[in-house]
């Protein structure tokens, strides 16, 4: 593979004192037996195995407080072997395993470049568009570093137009929501507020309202599990929009068809910002035999769309994408109901399956 800057081979990075690996069944320091993480732009985005590690149950896992948790991503043929790439890019700090059934291969940790570059940082917050619907469900945090648990709201504000603290905006929930690797956290704003006629939004009123600017704000001092601390502070500004109360509709999307023989990318264009978190999950694509199609799928801007790059090059023939019906846009409706539903209203019944299904065709003519 030629698309990555660069490569570290782990046994041979001394000036990390965080670096750890566990040899590939034996001692040697060849660089065949050696994994190698591969980096991108400062993010390991995949690891390099040697060649001759069989294929046959082979799997990485995430190795944390004991648990053993499989990742997520795809295997691709290299000059050197095989590449793992996965899902998410591998968090710093955090250590995996490659395991073929129960028998342990290999283990490697992240490292940190050095101590300075271990303070955690903000990296992003979603929605990333500037304006947002009026019932607006979640948000998403993401961490360079695992983050410590049960302390987020003390570090979160959201200030309206006036400069002042809109109150109980958030749903303090515990345990938070932190993904496996304790980098992710999603921070719901009060359903209860959200769903008109509910008591709290009798009593306090919707989050947001429409046609408002707000600005989010995390303040410094939040402490990542290695015990430094959040260095700056952070703040994003939105504009709020009317309620959102339409479900994403597949047959809507717009589909750019890659040409056959070739690895154009596959574009599906939503046409509005979906969850960014789901939007990761619930993509598969499939031939017309029922096989899935291995590659890697990336987000688009602001999240309005996804691309698939294939492994191979694509052939002619049918193709389905079949999305997890749990999917949802910012308000939290998804494809198979709405998350807030006017019951004097008549409703349109819709028949809720697990999977909804997206066919395109690829010809010669392409």
């Amino acid at each position: 593979m030629k698309c990555f800057s660069h490569k570290i081979r782990l046994c041979s990075f001394h000036s990390l004192i965080f670096f750890v690996l566990v040899f590939l069944n034996s001692c040697s320091q060849n660089q065949e037996d050696q994994l190698i993480i591969v980096w991108e732009n400062d993010k390991a985005i995949g690891l390099e195995i040697p060649k001759h590690i069989s294929m046959e149950n082979l799997e990485v896992r995430l190795l944390q407080e004991g648990d053993r948790t499989p990742m997520l991503g795809s295997f691709e043929e290299t000059d050197n072997g095989m590449l793992f790439k996965p899902l998410i890019p591998f968090t710093r700090g955090l250590s995996y395993e490659l395991v073929s059934g129960d028998k342990q291969l290999g283990q490697i940790l992240i490292p940190f470049p050095n101590m300075e570059d271990a303070t955690p940082e903000l990296q992003a917050v979603y929605p990333t568009q500037d304006t947002v619907p009026e019932n607006l469900l979640k948000i998403y945090l993401t961490f360079s570093q695992p983050m410590k648990e049960g302390v987020a709201l003390n570090y979160l504000t959201l200030l309206n137009s006036y400069r002042d603290t809109v109150p109980g905006v958030f749903l303090d929930l515990q345990p938070e929501l932190w993904n496996e690797s304790r980098t992710q956290l999603t921070v719901w704003l009060d359903p209860g507020r959200i769903k008109r006629d509910l008591i709290p939004n009798l009593e306090m009123g919707a989050p947001l309202e429409n046609n408002q600017g707000y600005e989010l704000m995390v303040s410094e001092g939040w402490k990542a599990q290695n015990g430094l601390e959040l260095g700056t502070g952070f703040s994003k500004s939105f504009i709020v929009t009317q309620r959102d109360s339409i479900s994403p509709n597949p047959d809507q999307w717009h589909i750019t068809i890659p040409k056959a023989n070739s690895r154009d990318k596959l574009k599906v264009d939503f046409l509005e910002a979906l969850d960014y978190s789901l939007l990761q999950e619930v993509f598969t694509l499939q031939s017309e035999d029922g096989q899935e199609i291995s590659g890697i799928w990336e987000l688009g801007s602001e999240e309005k769309a996804i691309t698939f790059s294939p492994n191979d090059n694509w052939k002619t023939g049918n193709y389905s994408i079949q999305i997890e019906s749990r999917l949802e846009d910012l308000a939290g409706n998804n494809l198979n109901r709405l998350f807030e539903v006017d019951l004097e209203q008549p409703q349109n019944q819709k028949e809720s399956t697990k999977l909804k299904e997206v066919s395109f065709n690829i010809n010669d003519l392409k």
